[in-house]
């Protein structure tokens, strides 16, 4: 991305990595971030007890139209990431931050 601008998405996808990395870091753990950006997990989180989680910053987005306009849209684990335990962490518009259920 050498001197291109970041495009609406790819903005709101940075500033929801930093809002997570907050959130865990308030709950106690230390967070590891992919420097890569490739691979299944983008952050890694640890806390003082051992408790790893492998985490998947996914931005909440909602359908804008057709029959389900108004509900979010599902988020899914991959195959991989499943069978590597990572958890999907969804951020709203408004900053706050939870752990999706179906995956």
């Amino acid at each position: 991305l050498r001197g291109e601008r970041l495009n609406r998405k790819q903005k709101i996808g940075f500033l929801n990595h930093l809002v997570a990395m907050h959130w865990l870091t308030k709950r106690n753990y230390y967070v590891f971030h992919n420097i890569s950006g490739l691979g299944p997990c983008d952050l890694i989180a640890l806390n003082d007890r051992g408790d790893t989680i492998k985490i998947d910053v996914k931005s909440e987005s909602i359908r804008k139209t057709g029959t389900h306009a108004g509900h979010k849209i599902r988020r899914m684990t991959t195959k991989l990431q499943k069978k590597m335990g990572v958890k999907l962490l969804m951020v709203t518009k408004e900053g706050k931050c939870y752990f999706y259920k179906n995956d």
